[in-house]
């Protein structure tokens, strides 16, 4: 299946909109890749097919857009865990992230499956995430938003977490608790929301994140694994 880039917002849209739904109606939801791909003819095109190029002789280019790395958790293996290994590999325990998520979730009323889902999603728990745009951090904070929430340090879980839970508080107050465009809001910034009409920015990125987020999180919060 492939779509021109000239539908794929609307494309995109409709199925936000059923992912939405879906997300507290449907016990779990088929995940696939989805890939970016310029041909030959220079023409973009989403996809969730991978073609050979040896085979076919076609000169095509991917950039995964979003993996299917999420997955329904096991008694045996919670695979929205925390990783161990990078914890370790950071010097952070799970028990840590878990007492900086709680702390926030108090102070700020914030679900703590929501910030745990914004955490897995924005940075897969490493605190020393730092992203092409220079967010950094568990929650994957801006210079100025995190200078705006008082933090020295954006690499120390209490203070990361804790701005982050803020700035959820915050956009709550400011979109009146609506889910999607709060998460819209977070990725993309409260300004680009207001400017679309109170609706999800056409930003590719955003489109994209804010289904990723929402079933981390419900999922997160079906199994409680905080």
């Amino acid at each position: 299946m492939k779509i021109t880039f000239q539908h794929a917002i609307e494309s995109i849209n409709a199925f936000l909109m059923m992912v939405t739904l879906s997300l507290f109606l449907a016990p779990s939801i088929a995940q696939a890749d989805i890939y970016m791909q310029q041909d030959t003819s220079e023409q973009i095109v989403l996809t969730n097919l991978l073609i050979d190029s040896e085979r076919t002789n076609q000169r095509v280019g991917y950039e995964l857009l979003i993996e299917n790395d999420i997955r329904s958790p096991s008694k045996s293996e919670n695979t929205l865990a925390i990783n161990n290994h990078s914890n370790e590999s950071h010097g952070l325990s799970r028990q840590k992230v878990s007492e900086a998520v709680a702390s926030a979730s108090a102070q700020t009323s914030i679900d703590p499956a929501l910030i745990h889902a914004v955490i897995r999603v924005e940075s897969n728990y490493n605190t020393r995430a730092v992203s092409r745009r220079g967010a950094q951090g568990l929650m994957q904070l801006m210079p100025n938003t995190a200078r705006r929430f008082n933090v020295t340090n954006p690499y120390d879980p209490a203070q990361n977490v804790l701005a982050g839970a803020q700035y959820l508080r915050e956009l709550h107050t400011l979109f009146n608790g609506n889910m999607p465009l709060i998460l819209a809001a977070y990725n993309a910034g409260p300004k680009a929301v207001s400017k679309n009409h109170m609706r999800i920015p056409p930003f590719m990125e955003t489109r994209l994140y804010v289904p990723k987020v929402l079933d981390v999180y419900r999922r997160i919060r079906a199994e409680r694994i905080y």
